[in-house]
C-alpha cells in the first residue's frame, strides 16, 4: 500500500503499526477513500522530509505550527470539506492528528499525545522515549492497567499502564463508556510488579503513566 520511504518512516521513526493504518483504509466503510488517505498519507511525510532536511529545531513555545504542520492542517481542511460521513471522517483526523504531532516535535510528541477514545494508529515504542521521569520510581513498581478481560485471557497486554490504582479504574470503566463494544462486565484491572530499568518511559503527572515492554511483564494477574 506504501512506497518504501513512506512505510520506513512510519515503521521506523514514527514508530507506527503501518498494518493499523492498512487495514482501516481496507475497511468496507472508507473504499471510496482509501485511495485519497493515501496519498494524504504522502503528502503528509513528504512535508515532513522537507522540514526535517531543514535541520530546523522546533519550537516547543511557539503557539504557531510551523510549515509542515500547517501544510497538514491545510490539506486536511481541504479533504474535509468535502467529506460528510463522519466515521470517514474521523479517520482522517486521526490521520491529521498523528502526522502534526510528529510533525511538531517527533515521536515524544506522538506517542504522548495519542488520542485513547476513537481510532488512531498503533504505536509501539521498543526503545526508551526521551524525556522521562522513570529515574523517579523505585526499582520494583507495583503497575495497573484498565483493559478487557481478554487481555487478560490470552495475555495480550498493551504497553501503557500507571501507578495510579484510580487511574486504572477510570480506563477500565469510565472513558470508553461511549464507545459502542464497551461492556462494563467485560472490564477488568490487571497489577503487575515491573522492574523500572526496563520501562521505555514515565509520566508521573496526570495519569501517571508508564510504558513497559511486553516481554518483561511477569505474574500479571486481575486486582481484586
Amino acid at each position: 500500500m506504501f512506497d518504501t520511504p513512506y512505510y520506513e518512516l512510519m515503521s521506523n521513526d514514527m514508530r507506527i503499526n503501518v498494518c493499523s493504518i492498512e487495514s482501516k483504509l481496507n475497511e468496507p466503510f472508507f473504499s471510496d477513500f482509501k485511495i485519497i488517505a493515501i496519498d494524504a498519507i504522502r503528502e503528509y511525510i513528504d512535508v515532513i522530509m522537507a522540514f526535517e532536511a531543514k535541520g530546523i529545531k522546533p519550537d516547543l513555545l511557539s503557539f504557531v505550527g510551523n510549515e509542515a504542520e500547517e501544510s497538514i492542517r491545510s490539506h486536511y481542511c481541504m479533504l474535509a470539506d468535502d467529506i460528510k460521513d463522519e466515521d470517514v471522517l474521523q479517520v482522517f483526523d486521526a490521520l491529521r492528528y498523528s502526522f502534526s504531532c510528529y510533525a511538531y516535535n517527533g515521536l515524544h510528541q506522538l506517542y504522548t499525545r495519542q488520542e485513547n477514545e476513537c481510532w488512531h494508529p498503533k504505536i509501539t515504542l521498543i526503545a526508551r522515549l526521551e524525556p522521562n521521569d522513570i529515574e523517579s520510581l523505585d526499582s520494583m513498581i507495583k503497575i495497573y492497567r484498565g483493559c478487557d478481560a481478554h487481555e487478560l485471557e490470552n495475555e495480550s497486554y498493551g504497553q501503557a499502564w500507571t501507578t495510579s490504582l484510580d487511574v486504572a479504574k477510570d480506563f477500565a470503566f469510565k472513558h470508553y463508556q461511549s464507545q459502542p463494544w464497551f461492556r462494563e462486565e467485560n472490564r477488568v484491572i490487571v497489577e503487575t510488579i515491573y522492574p523500572s530499568e526496563h520501562l521505555l518511559f514515565s509520566d508521573q503527572s496526570v495519569e501517571y503513566e508508564v510504558v513497559v515492554a511486553i516481554e518483561k511483564l511477569r505474574n500479571v494477574k486481575e486486582h481484586t
